[in-house]
């Protein structure tokens, strides 16, 4: 359990790391209805600390709450961080090269809101529906995580008087964050066994503790608990691993259920061994990130066929259901001494205003009538720094940023350029330029047939080169580079074709991006490779309608009059 001296503290740190929605204890809960908003800042209190930076690594903390609380939450998250590693290693999670920003606000100085504003804004756009309601209340949100696509930002208002005696949580929305955005993306049984695994987990001590596993129901938990031979119906590996539907006849609830509880069963068995036990796991799950692994590879991993291994899970689901799990975290990397100081006008501008940009995008598909009002305020944040002269390219970046966000790209464009120039370290900045190029281009091919010139192919994939240089990568990356080959009149070489097949390394799960490729591989004469990615295609995608495109540029390939021009676009 979470050692939380309130019920309100406990509710509100158990989200530090989620997309939060609504929050509120049981005791506070008032009459009517509540709608959640990400804060948006209307004035600053006097009152208080000043605004604090502190550095970690991976993060970036700009702080209004007390150094000692600053440092306690950083302490726990760098906690839980090594803590993840007993059931996550290093290998299967994602690992931006962006640092992560982190916002605190003491209850103190918690940021005001308006929610007479807020409440005209909601108010005057859905009309006199609205206006019927009563005891509607807006708030805005204690704490929140949001995402971007080569980033991730934390926000806390925390109540310091209880806050340094308390234990941080990690939520699943972050650990499914941290699994799904790994590139190559794990498999999805695997995905959802961690998952479920993690329900089961107590991160507040080490070791870590894992509850006894419940197995699909209680009643079913249960009779397995009092009788070692109650039979149990487990699929085969085969059927574990793929992502087929369930057999005909069969509920596709119960069946999704048996296979979530199976992947949990399967990962546990493989942790609660010997050390060459889970190293085989994480072994065969990169195999399998990167591809289809059969048998054969789960063989040379395990040292056992599937058979045996479901044998073995048949006979540790007893023990499983019965007795808790123990996984003691191994020595990680020590924290270096946390030195908060006063943070400069730059540092405010550009981590407030970084925040308060991907606040936009949230708003946007909730409560689109408020978005202005959020782009407004991140403007207003980050400009104060930009008209005092700061060009710090980090800034100019999430300038940019934010005006792609407001759907502004004119505004954008000089932004990013200068960022860009400046040597920023930001793939999504390297690639929204050359999304802007690339739409340039677009307006005014300079070669014939409407094609590209080889100055503007190159404008665009200078970019998306220096994007692919860059963790996470990006799916759009790869796609846009083959939008510009397929409209370019430059002849291309293997090498520069060799991108997309980083490209479909880092997504193997993509048949766009598989079929570009194969489409482009043809085109420029480059038979033999088209032919083997048009058969990666057939034997990774299962959906009918896929393959079909597969086929259709297998038979022009094949075919006597077959050319670049008889080959069929688009794509799945």
């Amino acid at each position: 359990m979470i050692s939380q001296p309130t019920r309100r503290l406990r509710q509100a740190v158990a989200l530090a790391f989620v997309l939060a929605g609504p929050v509120l204890a049981a005791a506070d809960a008032p009459a009517g209805r509540v709608v959640d908003l990400p804060p948006l800042t209307v004035s600053e209190p006097l009152n208080g600390p000043p605004w604090r930076y502190l550095e970690a690594p991976g993060f970036e903390v700009l702080s209004r709450s007390s150094d000692e609380a600053t440092q306690h939450l950083v302490r726990e998250m760098h906690r839980l961080n090594e803590y993840l590693r007993v059931m996550l290693p290093d290998e299967l999670q994602a690992r931006p090269a962006v640092p992560s920003i982190v916002v605190i606000y003491s209850e103190e100085t918690k940021p005001v809101v308006s929610q007479e504003v807020v409440a005209e804004l909601l108010a005057g756009q859905v009309g006199k529906k609205r206006n019927a309601e009563k005891n509607v209340r807006y708030r805005s949100m204690p704490n929140m995580q949001l995402n971007d696509k080569d980033a991730m930002a934390f926000f806390f208002i925390l109540e310091e008087k209880n806050f340094t005696n308390s234990r941080l949580v990690l939520t699943p929305d972050f650990v499914r964050n941290v699994i799904e955005k790994r590139r190559p993306s794990p498999p999805p049984w695997f995905i959802e066994g961690i998952l479920g695994l993690y329900d089961t987990a107590d991160f507040t001590q080490s070791p870590v503790v894992f509850t006894a596993l419940p197995w699909l129901t209680p009643a079913e938990t249960k009779k397995l608990k009092q009788d070692a031979d109650y039979p149990r119906a487990l699929l085969s590996m085969p059927e574990l691993f793929s992502a087929a539907r369930p057999p005909r006849g069969q509920d596709p609830e119960q069946y999704r259920q048996l296979r979530r509880a199976q992947a949990v069963l399967f990962i546990r068995w493989a942790l609660d061994g010997d050390r060459a036990r889970s190293e085989a796991l994480w072994k065969y799950v990169v195999r399998a990130s990167a591809g289809p692994a059969g048998e054969e590879v789960f063989q040379e991993c395990f040292g056992l066929g599937y058979v045996d291994v479901q044998e073995r899970l048949g006979d540790y689901l007893t023990l499983a259901v019965d007795q808790p799990m123990k996984l003691t975290p191994a020595a990680g990397t020590p924290l270096p001494p946390l030195v908060p100081r006063l943070a400069t006008d730059l540092e405010i501008a550009r981590i407030k205003g970084d925040w308060e940009r991907l606040e936009i995008g949230y708003v946007g598909t909730r409560y689109p009538q408020l978005t202005e009002k959020y782009v407004e305020q991140a403007r207003r944040t980050l400009r104060r720094a930009y008209d005092k002269g700061e060009r710090d390219p980090r800034l100019l970046a999430v300038l940019g940023l934010c005006e792609c966000d407001a759907g502004n790209d004119a505004l954008a464009r000089p932004f990013l350029e200068a960022a860009v120039r400046g040597g920023v370290l930001r793939p999504r900045a390297d690639y929204e330029l050359a999304r802007l190029r690339y739409a340039e281009a677009q307006t005014a091919p300079a070669a014939p047939g409407g094609r590209f010139s080889g100055a503007q192919a190159t404008a665009v994939l200078e970019s998306l080169a220096d994007a692919s240089r860059q963790p996470p990568p990006l799916l759009e990356i790869y796609a846009l580079a083959g939008e510009v080959w397929s409209r370019s009149n430059v002849a291309l070489s293997r090498l520069n074709l060799s991108v997309l097949e980083q490209g479909i390394a880092y997504f193997p799960r993509n048949p766009q991006l598989v079929y570009q490729a194969a489409w482009l591989n043809a085109r420029q004469g480059f038979k033999a490779e088209a032919e083997a990615l048009i058969e990666r295609g057939l034997k990774a995608e299962p959906d009918p309608a896929s393959q079909s495109y597969f086929e259709l540029l297998r038979s022009a390939l094949n075919s006597p009059e077959g050319k670049p021009s008889s080959l069929p676009g688009g794509g799945p």
